[in-house]
C-alpha cells in the first residue's frame, strides 16, 4: 500500500512539473499605450504565463505552456484582438473596431496627449 501511494504521488508530481513551457517573441503591429494594453490583455488566458509587448520595438514576448498553445495560436490571439503579426492578420471588422489612434495600417500615430485621453 505504501508503494502504491508513493507511486501515485510521484505520478501527480511528474504531471504537474512535466508540462513544457516555452517563450516566443514576434512582431505585433500597434502604435500606442492603448494598443499595448489591448494586446497584453488578450493574452490573459489560462496557459499563458506572461505576455509583454514593447511599444518601441513592436515585439511581443509570450511565455506559455506548449500543451495549450501552438505558435500559430499565439499569433491568432493578437489578430483576434485587432493586431496583425507576421503570420496572422486581423479581420477587417476587428481592425475597424480599434480606436482611431490605434489604426496602424492607416499610419496612425498617437501623440502624448492622445495617450492620456485613453
Amino acid at each position: 500500500m505504501k508503494y502504491l501511494i508513493s507511486f501515485a504521488l510521484l505520478g501527480i508530481a511528474c504531471t504537474a512539473f512535466g508540462q513544457k513551457k516555452a517563450e516566443l517573441t514576434f512582431n505585433v503591429n500597434g502604435v500606442c499605450g492603448m494598443c499595448e494594453s489591448r494586446i497584453e490583455k488578450a493574452y490573459d488566458l489560462p496557459g499563458i504565463l506572461n505576455a509583454d509587448w514593447d511599444l518601441e520595438t513592436k515585439q511581443l514576448t509570450v511565455a506559455y505552456k506548449t500543451k495549450f498553445f501552438s505558435v500559430e495560436a499565439l499569433h491568432a490571439i493578437a489578430a483576434n484582438a485587432g493586431h496583425d503579426t507576421d503570420i496572422a492578420k486581423a479581420s477587417e471588422e476587428t481592425y475597424a473596431g480599434l480606436h482611431g489612434c490605434c489604426k496602424y495600417r492607416d499610419g496612425a500615430e498617437c501623440g502624448a496627449e492622445d495617450e492620456h485621453k485613453h
